[in-house]
């Protein structure tokens, strides 16, 4: 199985280290492959770092620059370099069969809001999901939620994007 993952350039608070280990660890242990935009900081370095620990491959899909500390990931197994954000956000979902959203900043809810938007179009068929740690994708899940009770979003909102918890949660999307 192939996961995609998205996730801040920034570490976050240390609360929520534990939780996104936990989950790639276990993925790898199962045998997934990752995806993700190749950087080395932060909560996507830390992910991209745990799932090369456990032995699985990871493919970096870099944008056409990097800045600051967005450096490319030394370890990852494979390197793509993209055209734009925007191709490189389009390549991560047409290699995954699942999409997690990990704790982020706006780039994140960007690659994510994006992701939900293009499975409620049928534009892609990976599936979505958010590894909800200490609740922090709730503002999102509710606005979904809002969406739809305000006649703006006619896709259940389970359909669109899942809440995952363990490795298990997400094999299950697949």
């Amino acid at each position: 199985m192939r996961v995609g993952f998205y996730g801040g350039s920034a570490n976050g608070n240390e609360d929520l280290h534990g939780g996104v280990v936990t989950l790639i660890a276990g993925l790898a242990d199962l045998g997934c492959n990752f995806v993700y935009g190749g950087g080395a900081a932060g909560i996507m370095g830390l992910a991209a770092a745990t799932a090369l620990a456990h032995g699985a491959p990871v493919t970096g899909i870099l944008p056409p620059r990097r800045e600051g500390d967005e450096a490319p990931h030394p370890g990852v197994t494979r390197v793509e370099t993209a055209a734009s954000r925007a191709d490189r956000r389009a390549r991560i979902l047409e290699l995954s069969d699942v999409v997690v959203a990990l704790p982020g900043g706006p780039g994140t809810l960007e690659e994510l809001a994006e992701a939900v938007n293009l499975r409620r179009l049928g534009l892609t068929t990976a599936r979505c999901a958010v590894l909800n740690i200490r609740n922090f994708f709730d503002p999102f899940l509710r606005q979904l939620d809002e969406m739809i009770e305000q006649g703006f979003l006619r896709t259940p909102r389970h359909e669109l994007v899942a809440e995952v918890a363990a490795a298990r949660d997400v094999v299950a999307l697949a």
